[in-house]
């Protein structure tokens, strides 16, 4: 069946596959095998270019941000879309593999009281060594109707959006004599920040390694850095270092401000 010479879409005509105005594909009349085949065109292509995109991403540190940079975007899934797809998948997991670690338990008991706990200051070492203990296993509350609720899981991907952002701005400051756009900054730290969920998903699925992921996150890291600015190595290193502790405190502060938060509203409406 012969094709439009006018695109459905914004009714420019037609030289090609595609419209030159909109992008929309020149596809023949609705019927179901095109529906299947636009299914399976999507499902495959966006498979393969995740599948190349995050090979590239742990192989090559730097190289999916140069290659963004420079325009050489089709054949690599968008960061943003990439950042959302391992984010989603860490969260998930780490909610299904940490189900049940801990809870703390609120009630109007003073011991549990958070009113309580903030008045008595004999009480504030404890608290913050039991917190930064347990951070990173999956802090849940149960209120004394049984409801539960997973903090970092359900309030940190919210809270990322404006933790990258920032990072953005550090790496704004600290490579400001590069003289790049802050947009440039932000693909750097979406392309970071998917290694370091798929990283932190493969030490959910194999903890034997947790030995190592530090060496490896630094390395990666440094290396990443250093393909994307062209500093000498002992900069770079020295730059990370401190884009590391200024970022982690941040991300480390946000998490007891969230855990907190929670703990406090839930036990004041015990």
């Amino acid at each position: 069946m012969l094709k439009e010479k006018i695109c459905k879409n914004c009714n420019s005509e037609l030289v090609g596959l595609y419209c030159s105005e909109c992008g929309q594909k020149n596809t023949e009349l609705l019927s179901v095998k095109a529906i299947v085949k636009e299914l399976t065109d999507n499902v495959f292509s966006f498979d393969s270019r995740f599948f190349i995109t995050l090979k590239y991403l742990m192989i090559k540190p730097g190289f999916l941000t140069k290659e963004y940079w420079a325009g050489r975007r089709t054949t690599y899934l968008p960061p943003l879309r990439m950042y959302l797809v391992l984010s989603v998948f860490y969260f998930f997991l780490h909610s299904i593999m940490n189900e049940g670690l801990l809870h703390i338990i609120i009630d109007k008991s003073p011991q549990n009281n958070p009113k309580t706990w903030a008045l008595n200051t004999d009480g504030v070492p404890q608290i913050f060594h039991f917190i930064i203990d347990n951070l990173n296993k999956g802090i849940k509350v149960t209120d004394e109707r049984g409801l539960s609720k997973n903090i970092i899981g359900d309030f940190m991907p919210s809270a990322m959006f404006i933790l990258m952002p920032f990072m953005g701005l550090l790496l704004l400051f600290v490579y400001k004599k590069k003289k790049l756009f802050y947009s440039y900054h932000l693909i750097t730290v979406l392309h970071f920040h998917c290694f370091v969920f798929f990283l932190n998903s493969v030490e959910e699925l194999i903890p034997i390694i947790d030995a190592i992921i530090p060496l490896f996150f630094f390395y990666y890291a440094v290396s990443m850095l250093k393909v994307i600015y062209q500093d000498s190595w002992v900069k770079t290193s020295m730059k990370f270092m401190m884009l590391l502790v200024t970022y982690g405190t941040v991300v480390l502060l946000t998490s007891l401000a969230i855990i907190f938060g929670s703990i406090f509203v839930r036990g004041l409406s015990a």
